[in-house]
């Protein structure tokens, strides 16, 4: 997923915050590829969540933060203008070598090296809560998107008891604690975008702790992932949407938006 770029837009050096994030999403992270897409329980919860996002086959559609290209292999679309991008030049390399579906281009979220209302669909996943400039990020997907094209943000929600022990379990990831829809939402200027729609998503994920490709047991995903899968949606029931795991919130630009700037790739 997009982090910020190495330094920020102005020249300046990079914040503390900042420096950890570029650190630690610098490379290239197979192994945690292949569960994305290959594990029986991580796949199969992957595709139900990128299901939500809307995209037809005549779409042009731009993934800000696509890292090592998981997202992409696993969405069910035909489109054939997909983009995706990353700060880390490393995971581009490498989401260019290993996935089929579109073309790949390192570039930072903040500054997107693309021209106004390029793309139809634009799709920003775990993100957000990895950069400082969360503002600007959100700008320039309004700024690429047509008009009447739509932005879809997807963030976990830090009210999940599993999002908030992942967080904790990952220094990187301690900003989503602080996710609610309330920040999210806040990012979204109304004279940019209509009110978007908002669907939560993934009642209560231990799978991803239990079958996690680096902490847990992923060998046994195969024959528990259908057991584990039940009981998330049983536990869901009893908590409430308000802690499921992810935010999909989906906004249509308004026709009248005035993008800020432009550039052309």
């Amino acid at each position: 997923m997009s982090r910020a770029g190495p330094s920020n837009p102005d020249g300046g050096s990079p914040s503390r915050f900042q420096r950890l994030q570029n650190e630690h999403f610098a490379q290239a992270d197979e192994p945690k590829f292949r569960w994305q897409t290959t594990d029986p329980y991580m796949a199969r919860t992957e595709r139900d969540l990128l299901a939500r996002v809307p995209v037809g086959r005549a779409d042009r559609l731009l993934e800000v933060g696509c890292g090592e290209g998981g997202n992409l292999m696993l969405m069910e679309t035909g489109a054939t203008g997909a983009v995706g991008v990353d700060y880390s030049c490393a995971k581009v390399r490498w989401a260019s070598r290993h996935v089929g579906r579109g073309r790949f281009a390192c570039a930072d979220g903040r500054q997107l090296p693309f021209r106004n209302e390029m793309f139809d669909v634009i799709l920003c996943r775990d993100v957000l809560h990895h950069v400082e400039d969360k503002k600007a990020v959100v700008n320039e997907l309004v700024r690429v998107c047509r008009a009447s094209g739509r932005i879809v943000i997807i963030e976990p929600n830090g009210r999940s008891p599993i999002m908030w022990l992942l967080g904790m379990l990952v220094r990187a990831e301690r900003d989503l604690a602080g996710n609610s829809l309330s920040r999210v939402r806040a990012f979204l200027d109304r004279r940019q975008v209509a009110e978007p729609d908002v669907i939560l998503a993934q009642p209560f994920p231990i799978g991803r702790v239990i079958f996690h490709y680096r902490w847990g047991v992923p060998f046994l995903s195969g024959r528990l992932a259908g057991i584990v899968l039940a009981a998330e949606r049983m536990i869901g029931r009893l908590i409430g949407m308000d802690r499921w795991a992810y935010m999909i919130i989906t906004a249509v630009k308004n026709s009248s938006g005035e993008p800020a700037r432009g550039e052309s790739l």
